[in-house]
């Protein structure tokens, strides 16, 4: 241990005491902990430490795996997906992990036919059990074989066990709430193929004890529990009930497990049982054993009626002996008899001895734990008989799951011998461990000595050597009856005084302490003597032998018939040094694989690392032990190219391009000029003594600390010069500055007095001008004055005038054309009424007829598809115009009036301004003048304002006499109006009740529609041309306005017409809220009111208050415009509501069209299956016939042939009965002239495009022949052909080339290119084809478009009704295509799969370029080699795609699969190895990706699509990993911009990994990584965790209507059918 003391805020230690620490090592650690620079406690204890914070739970120390429990599910590491990836890879080339142990193992015994061995270790609670469970699903994976149906595989059966032996073999205990309380030892063995032939399972020392004995907290073993919480009618036939009313159970206080459902595990248990091959019967006879256990520890016992005897103690106990008894199916008085007493056997007589009731309870304690190790024995037998072990297998793997070195507070006989076991697999251990450094030595071909190792036989030879070990001793005690404990531990006192190993504790007389490898351990020795004891008492074994029930006696079978003096003493030490000594004889036999489970805390919680606790248990598993057996060798060693690229700094010169070093001598080099001794050059690597890595690291620093020293005194020397010259520069430039000012402020004085002399002239010249001009413009002005107010007078007068007359006319013109426009509109609108009722009669007559001829289908077909999209066209229009001229005659109400408003106020402030400046001026001027003249002008002046005002008094009535009428005028248009509408409303209601009882709703929509619209078009155009002249007339009565109006009057008739609007409006509101339920029959209605409203009701009002403004009270205004707004926004809203009834009719329509659909697919189907029916009935007609006809052969003439069967299942037809006998002979005369002429021409067809015909006009010349031919042979019609079956044996021989790329593509464009024209030509029965009356819109379009074109089709393909035969051929046809385009997909990816593996990781070239390749290495491959390989492939493969005349879209799918397939491999590549998340990897793989960019951009967008984008997983992992400064990114930025395609878990993964090789710059910041962690923590417990890794897309990712839009019919109109044909007579049509 380091010594040290703590000083203020400082640690203060011994330097001798204090490890060297390794500069260089990264964030995240390494690995393999044999990379380590130095190879001490610490540093091991740092690495797992880094690599447990960031869940990496896996480390190397060589071949050995650390595996720290996580206690938490970690699933993505286990999945299958994660397995493929470890399959085949070389150890230590992915992440450390099981798998890889266990595929190691493997591959060795596959390959060198040697058998494996994987132990795997640890203390209670580090992960034993489920290490092994990984284990054994890997192999069971490699090596699994596929079983029957029915049956259950070696490998599951394997697997399925483990829940059987866990519930009666583990318990929960301080340190693990699962802990094996016995050692496994799991033989798979193999055939010579490499799979699992059978298996076999070893069981060491159960922990007998524990059955009747339960410390607290602990508790029994877990069957106890599961059989308690049984379903209920399981707990009544045993009799069970609370744990906590057993003894052997309320010993402690803990019942239940955190997390676990007894009841659940239970039942798991029993079809564990069900898969390893336990009968009902046998399960039952297990549960009967447990119950009755359970039973037996409730029997309590009391004092007898005689001397020293003992009997149930009360009611209870003799229930639940009587209970046990039942159970156990023996008699009770039996069971009583053997627990109470005893019979002793002399030569004369046997002898019954009774036992006093503590003798007893042992007694009963003896029999359960008797009773249930036999049980665990029959268990572990059973599931070995139901395996089966393979007698003939020469290749095993063993797993060993044992337990781990165990030291308590009271430790017993079960701990000394797991202890004992412990101490025999580290001398195995490190024997191995010491072997493997030597053949490390030997490999690398270096001078060594003899390494010493600590070896513990020296303990084996104190606990088992024989006569003197203390098993031995322990034998010997326990074979005499009278030998106690105190007796044992006096005897090992005297044996073992002098033993170094043995010592005996102070305050202790039985106890005795063992020196271990792990260290010291002290044992009581109280009850070694009892659980040495390996018999059955006889009366117990008599007993249960006599059992009625079969599977408890099968238990205890009769032992042989030997006297008492030939018994031979037997014992559980003994036995079990014998398991353990063939146990160590399997696995030398084996290469062993070592896995060391470590707990890192006491409290089973993430998280939580304990550096003594891990430390301790990396002592007792042999790993310290390991790693100082490496230290006392070559601890530190490094290959040539790490050690160079470190240590070059020592010896500069070797970088040198001169001296042309290689990395071997330049190494040597780097030592030599270091002065070390004692190191060794391997083949591969230098090997350093302990201590010299830190010497050269010391050297490596002082170079580093002179080389900082000498840049930094350049640094400062130049920072001070560069300062210096800053502050020179900056001298002269304030001097220049100040010189320059002073001049300047010279200047300005001089110039300054020049100006105020300048300005006193000029000033005293102004000043005499000015009184002047005063003088002079005060007689021209007042003169001005008087005859320009005489002017304006006259003027004013006139203006007034002209305008009153103006405004007479234009509203008299304004109320006649309105009153003109709205009858004509009235009339209009009862005319269309009128003529759409008459219409509509008649249209009920036509059809009428319609429906009795059907001539008219068709025309109401098209009407109904016009109708649709008129409405459609009419609502949009409609909206979109009523919109937008709301919309514009607001804004221009408001512009103009605000417009209007401004100008008033303007010319209002204007001659305000102007009056009472030239008043004012007139004012001083009389008052200058002669009072005479003031007084005649004061008169003057009052008389002109009077006149003024009588003046406008005269206009303000006449106005009030013209709105008086205009008033009476409106209310009687409005009145004419509202019951026009009202009229209209009610016949439209009429209406809409006589439309809704008929079934042609679409007509009448369609003709009310067109007639509203027609209705607001003519309304719209002249509304513009109102609000044209209204806009004119209101700027002519602008102009003409007074400018001086300075009395504002409130106008209450312009009030009372804006409250009689709004009055007007909520009415119209309330009636088109009574209108609401008829808006589906009238759509447009309203919304021509409310456009007849605000086009023309407004527009009216606003011009007239805009005439007046000098009358205007903006308040009133204001607040009435503002009604007027919201009684507009209601009648919106009311719109709003129409069109979203609307909506939800359409949505009704569709889903009724949806409805019909599937009633239609539902009737095509009901026609397929009477289709199948028919066919069926067809061939049992067809089969009697076929009786009757060789019936009458038979009696007729002998030499008639029978009626043979055609292809495809089909048999001739004969005869069906008169009803279909004359139709289907005449299609049998006509398809026999064809089929006679068939064969020969199918075989020269077939002969021929097995052949490659090549393309015409880049089309296959084979598909478009074969199709000709069938459609000429009408081969489509026929219901029976051997054609489409000889095809497809034609494509399927071609397929079997399927490495040849070219022949594949060629294929693919055939049958690509065939089921087009299939698709095109072929159609079902004409049931099917016929469409529904309820089709949708969009649907009627298409079908009418298609329909339109059939002409240009017609030269091409034919519409036939294709048969089952044909149809069939299509389905075979698109599962071909299917297939070779899964085969040409895989062979490139097969093709790219070695390119991109080496594309993984950056070539290793050495620093510089300065050294030369060692002799005997590999060449490295140039950076771009590979790359530029990948393109030429791609090329290749476009190149013979696009030769082939591939569609585009399957090429386009090819390279977008075969772009996702180098994404995952880059990508899982990136994530499973640590040496590729590099900066220089990231930077080698961007410039690959810069080149597959490169190759998509040049390459045609159609045949490469998106394939680019699918590279994204990569594109950013790689981003990142080449962007600096890391640690200043925050989350969000790397999760939205950077990464934004990563999960949480893959940017952990690349986080965590990440090392910078080239500038050793850190990774993300702390912070980022605990967000990360939070954040994966979150999703775990959310969705059970995924896996990190991407998947491989092997689906096909087009359907059969992609291939048929990516071609047209016109492309074959020139195509050639194939040459070799058209000049065979039989083929003349093939020309046509």
């Amino acid at each position: 241990m380091v010594s040290y003391y703590l000083v203020a805020s400082q640690i203060v230690a011994k330097t001798s005491n204090v490890y060297p620490k390794d500069p260089e090592f990264p964030s995240c650690g390494v690995d393999d902990m044999t990379r380590l620079a130095y190879l001490h406690e610490p540093g091991v204890l740092q690495n797992l430490k880094c690599r447990y914070d960031i869940n990496e739970i896996y480390t190397y120390t060589g071949n050995i795996l650390i595996a720290v429990n996580p206690f938490r599910r970690l699933p993505h590491l286990y999945s299958s997906h994660m397995m493929e990836q470890y399959k085949g890879a070389a150890f230590g080339e992915l992440s450390p992990h099981p798998f890889a142990v266990a595929d190691a193992s493997y591959r060795h015994m596959t390959n060198e036919g040697i058998s494996q061995s994987i132990l795997v270790s640890g203390e209670s609670g580090a992960g034993k059990t489920e290490s092994t469970k990984m284990l054994m699903r890997y192999l069971a994976y490699m090596g699994g074989r596929v079983s029957k149906a029915e049956e259950r595989s070696v490998e599951q059966k394997v697997l399925e066990s483990n829940p059987v032996l866990e519930a009666f073999g583990n318990a929960k205990t301080v340190r693990n709430n699962n802990s094996s309380r016995f050692g496994k030892f799991v033989e798979i063995q193999f055939d010579p193929r490499g799979q699992i032939s059978g298996a076999a399972i070893r069981t060491y020392l159960l922990e007998r004890s524990r059955v009747c004995q339960v410390s607290d907290p602990e508790r029994n073993y877990h069957c106890f529990y599961m059989l308690c919480a049984a379903p209920p009618e399981e707990v009544e036939k045993y009799k069970l009930g609370n744990p906590r009313t057993f003894h052997y159970l309320n010993q402690s206080n803990c019942y239940e497990l955190d997390g676990v459902d007894s009841c659940k595990e239970y039942l798991l248990t029993k079809r564990a049982m069900d898969v390893v091959g336990i009968s009902q019967g046998e399960q039952d006879g297990i549960f009967r054993v447990v119950a009755a256990i359970l039973h037996l520890g409730n029997i309590e016992f009391k004092k007898g009626q005689e001397i020293d005897s003992a009997e149930p103690k009360d009611d209870k106990s003799r229930f639940h002996l009587k209970t046990a008894a039942e159970l156990l199916m023996c008699n009770e008085k039996a069971l009583e008899d053997s627990l109470c007493k005893r019979v002793m056997v002399t030569r004369d007589e046997s002898i019954t001895k009774s036992l006093d009731p503590v003798s007893a309870a042992l007694s009963r304690d003896a029999l359960a734990k008797i009773v249930y190790s036999k049980l665990f024995d029959w268990l572990v037998d059973k599931i070995n008989v139901s395996i089966s072990q393979d007698p003939e297998s020469k290749s095993l793997i063993g797993v060993l799951d044992i337990y781990g070195f165990e030291s308590f507070k009271t430790n017993s006989f079960e701990q000394f011998c797991i202890n004992l076991t412990n101490e025999k697999l580290q001398q195995h251990f490190n024997q191995h461990v010491f072997k493997m450094e030597q053949e490390e030595y030997k490999k690398e071909e270096i001078d060594w000595s003899y390494i010493e190792f600590i070896d513990n036989q020296d303990i084996l030879d104190l606990i088992e050597k024989k006569p003197g070990g203390i098993i031995a001793l322990l034998d010997e005690a326990c074979m005499f009856p009278r030998s106690t404990h105190e007796t044992f531990a006096q005897k090992l006192y005297q044996t073992f005084k002098d033993n170094k190993r043995f010592s005996k504790p102070k305050l202790s007389r039985t106890d005795f302490t063992i020196c271990h490898y792990a260290g010291d351990v002290t044992y009581q020795t109280e009850l070694f003597l009892d659980k040495n004891k390996d018999y059955v008492v006889s009366e117990h074994q008599a007993l249960l032998n006599a059992s009625e029930c079969s599977f408890v006696s099968s238990l205890f079978p009769p032992s042989p018939e030997e006297s008492s003096k030939t018994t031979k003493f037997s014992s559980i030490g003994s036995s079990f040094k014998q398991q353990l000594q063939a146990l160590l004889e399997t696995l030398s036999a084996t290469e062993p694989h070592y896995i060391r489970c470590v707990k890192p805390n006491n409290a089973l919680k993430p998280g939580i690392f304990e550096n003594q606790n891990v430390l301790q248990q990396l002592r007792c598993g042999g790993v310290m032990e390991a790693i100082r057996i490496s230290c006392a060798g070559f601890p530190s060693r490094k290959s040539f190219r790490e050690f160079v690229a470190r240590f070059s700094l020592l010896a500069p010169e070797v970088l040198s391009k001169r001296n042309n070093y290689t990395e071997v001598t330049a190494s040597k080099k780097i030592l030599e000029k270091s002065k070390l001794s004692g190191y060794q050059i391997g083949k591969t690597k230098v090997f350093l003594r302990a201590g010299q890595m830190a010497e050269l690291d010391a050297l490596r620093t002082e170079i580093l600390g002179r080389s900082a020293s000498l840049i930094q005194r350049k640094v400062r020397t130049y920072l001070c010069r560069k300062r210096f010259i800053l502050l020179r520069l900056s001298a002269i430039q304030i001097q220049a500055l100040c010189r320059g000012q002073v001049a300047r402020h010279q200047y300005e004085e001089m110039r300054r007095e020049a100006a105020a002399l300048n300005i006193q002239k000029h000033l005293r010249k102004f000043l005499a001008r000015k009184a002047y001009k005063n003088l002079y413009f005060s007689a021209v002005s007042i003169q001005t004055g008087m005859r320009g107010m005489i002017a304006r007078s006259e003027l004013l007068s006139r203006k007034q005038t002209r305008a009153a007359t103006v405004i007479q006319s234009h509203c008299r013109r304004f109320l006649a054309n309105r009153r003109y426009l709205r009858l004509k509109k009235a009339a209009i609108t009862t005319q269309c009424a009128w003529r759409a009722r008459v219409a509509r009669k008649e249209l009920r007559k036509l059809r009428m007829a319609a429906r009795e001829t059907g001539a008219l289908q068709e025309a109401k077909t098209k009407l109904e598809k016009e109708v649709e999209e008129l409405t459609w066209r009419l609502q949009l229009e409609k909206r979109t115009r009523f919109e937008e001229s709301k919309k514009q005659e607001s804004e221009r109400f408001e512009s103009t009036f605000h417009k209007m408003q401004l100008e008033f106020e303007e010319s209002k402030k204007q001659e305000s301004a102007r009056f009472e400046s030239t008043t004012q001026k007139m004012q001083l001027e009389f008052e200058e003048s002669k009072k005479q003249e003031r007084a005649r002008f004061e008169s003057t002046l009052h008389r002109k304002e009077l006149q003024f005002q009588q003046l406008q008094f005269e206009l303000q009535k006449l106005q009030l006499e013209f709105e008086e009428s205009k008033k009476q005028e409106r209310e009687t248009l409005e009145s004419t109006l509202h019951k026009k509408e009202l009229e209209f409303q009610e016949s439209k209601k009429q209406e809409r009740a006589t439309f809704e009882s008929t079934l042609y709703k679409k007509e009448l929509e369609f003709q009310e529609l067109q007639v509203e619209f027609q209705k607001m078009q003519l309304e719209l155009e002249k509304t513009k041309e109102l609000l044209i002249k209204e806009r004119e007339a209101a700027k002519k009565i602008a102009e003409q306005v007074p400018a001086v109006q300075e009395i504002p009057v409130i106008d209450d008739e312009l009030v009372n017409k804006l409250t009689a609007e709004n009055e007007q409006l909520k009415i119209l509101d309330m009636g088109a809220e009574d209108q609401k339920p008829q808006q589906l029959a009238m759509p447009s209605s309203l919304s021509t009111t409310m456009s007849e409203v605000t086009s023309a009701e407004i527009p009216v009002i606003d011009n007239e208050s805009m005439n007046k403004p000098t009358v205007i009270d903006d308040g009133s205004i204001n607040r009435l415009i503002a009604e007027n707004e919201q009684l507009k926004a209601l009648v919106s809203t009311l719109e709003q509501k129409i069109n979203e009834t609307e909506r939800k009719y359409e949505e009704t329509k569709k889903l009724s069209d949806e409805r019909l659909k599937q009633t239609l697919e539902a009737e095509s189907k009901i026609i397929e299956l009477k289709t199948t029916v028919q066919r069926l009935e067809e061939k049992i007609l067809d089969m009697e016939t076929d009786q009757k006809s060789q019936q009458q052969a038979l009696l007729s003439t002998p030499s008639r042939k029978m009626p043979e069967p055609l292809e495809n299942g089909h048999h001739a037809q004969l005869s069906s009965g008169p009803s279909t006998r004359l139709g289907r002979e005449d299609s049998k005369l006509r398809r026999s002239q064809t089929e006679k002429q068939q064969p020969e021409s199918v075989d020269d067809l077939l002969k021929c495009v097995a052949q490659n015909l090549g393309f015409s006009q880049e089309k296959p010349v084979a598909a478009f022949t074969i199709y000709k031919c069938l459609l000429h042979w009408k081969s489509f019609e026929a219901e029976k052909t051997s054609v489409f079956d000889r095809l497809i044996e034609v494509m399927g021989s071609a397929l079997e080339d399927q490495d040849n790329n070219d022949h594949m593509a060629y294929w693919l464009s055939n049958t690509s290119s065939l089921l087009f024209l299939l698709q095109r030509s072929l159609k079902a029965s004409g049931s099917m084809q016929k469409p529904p009356a309820g089709a949708s819109f969009f649907a009627r379009m298409t079908k009418s478009f298609r329909s339109s074109s059939a002409n240009l089709q017609a030269g091409v393909l034919s519409q036939v009704e294709a048969k089952y035969p044909a149809l069939l051929f299509k389905q075979q046809l698109s599962a071909y295509v299917e297939k070779i385009y899964g085969i040409i997909r895989d062979n490139l990816k097969k093709n790219l799969s070695p390119l991109i593996s080496g594309c993984i990781q950056v070539p290793r070239i050495s620093k510089g370029a300065a050294f030369q390749k060692c002799e005997g290495l590999q060449g490295y491959h140039s950076p771009a080699g590979l790359w530029q390989s990948i393109i030429e492939c791609l090329n290749k493969m476009m190149g013979t795609l696009k030769d082939n005349f591939v569609p585009p879209i399957l090429v386009q799918n090819i390279f977008t699969q075969t772009f996702a397939y180098i994404n995952v491999q880059l990508f899982n590549s990136l994530l499973l190895r640590r040496e590729c998340c590099t900066f220089s990897n990231g930077e080698y793989v961007k410039s690959g990706l810069a080149e597959l960019e490169l190759w998509c951009a040049e390459a045609d967008v159609e045949y490469v699509g998106p394939s680019w984008d699918e590279l994204k997983h990569t594109r950013q992992a790689v981003g990142f990993l080449v962007i600096n400064q890391k640690s200043k990114i925050s989350f969000d930025e790397i999760s939205k911009d950077l990464c934004s395609a990563l999960s949480v878990q893959q940017l952990y993964r690349v986080c965590t990994l990440y090392r910078d090789d080239n500038y050793n710059t850190q990774s993300v910041s702390p912070d980022v990584l605990a967000h990360m962690k939070e954040l994966m923590s979150d999703d775990t417990e959310d969705d059970g965790g995924s896996s990190f890794l991407l998947e491989d897309d092997i689906s096909i990712p087009f359907t059969m209507e992609d291939i048929s839009n990516c071609h047209q019919v016109k492309e074959f109109a020139s195509v050639r059918p194939a040459e070799e044909l058209m000049t065979d007579p039989a083929f003349q049509f093939l020309q046509d």
